[in-house]
């Protein structure tokens, strides 16, 4: 599943990033990579979407969500 595909208020974590080399190191150095645990805050303008990670929020535009591969997250208890 990718980003633009998890409903409002999901919790999920990154399984993988599909962008160019010099995109997914900036993605990285936010704390978006691979294992990261989100939380979906937003659906923003024209597909993109605000997740929050470790304490941060970032707005990413829809093409650049799209190539974020995830999977949900069921937090027990």
């Amino acid at each position: 599943m990718t980003l633009p595909e998890c409903p409002l208020g999901a919790e999920l974590r990154v399984t993988g990033v599909r962008l160019p080399a010099v995109d997914a190191f900036r993605l990285n150095e936010m704390g978006i990579r691979p294992g990261t645990l989100a939380h979906v805050t937003h659906h923003a303008a024209f597909g993109g979407r605000v997740i929050a990670v470790a304490g941060a929020r970032f707005a990413l535009d829809a093409g650049t969500a799209a190539l974020i591969d995830v999977e949900p997250v069921h937090r027990l208890g």
